[in-house]
């Protein structure tokens, strides 16, 4: 928990840029909560420290793919709405996976929703309720590629 809060800690500082008495007292009480509360999310006791920072490492690489994704998305759907012969065609998609592990799956559902044309509805365990903007452009997305879901399964070491 002392490394959680450290990293959360710098990561206050980095982000709000300010060394004053009360930045430095409330970036304490802040991080000191959410440590408490969710200190096992980053590192969890069944792994080591090595480990968590291979996982970590491998998701900070994995965003700028997420961002290209997401930039994908906004220019589809801006174009799908903007264009009048493109076709929307709305659909709810079930997404299986054989995620257990809980961080994962908000992982997985959080780059769904991310990426425009897509929200998670509904997370059941490994089931994904999903609603799509364009029905075959979201099931080659999520049902035939699963591109998104292997690089996370790879990400936090969970087989699909």
């Amino acid at each position: 928990m002392i490394v959680t809060f450290a990293i959360l800690l710098i990561f206050w500082y980095i982000l709000s840029g300010y060394f004053d008495l009360f930045h430095i007292g409330a970036g304490i009480i802040c991080c000191g909560i959410v440590t408490f509360i969710s200190g096992d999310l980053i590192l969890r006791s069944d792994r080591s420290l090595i480990q968590s920072g291979r996982v970590f490492i491998r998701f900070i690489l994995f965003l700028p793919r997420l961002m290209v994704e997401i930039l994908y998305a906004n220019l589809d759907v801006a174009y799908r709405i903007l264009h009048p012969k493109m076709p929307i065609d709305p659909e709810i998609l079930i997404v299986d996976t054989g995620f257990s592990n809980d961080v994962l799956r908000t992982a997985f559902a959080n780059a769904i929703t991310l990426t425009p044309g897509t929200v998670t509805v509904a997370v059941e365990g490994g089931r994904f309720t999903v609603h799509a903007l364009v029905r075959s452009v979201s099931e080659e997305a999520l049902l035939q590629n699963r591109s998104i879901q292997k690089r996370l399964a790879d990400i936090f070491g969970e087989g699909q």
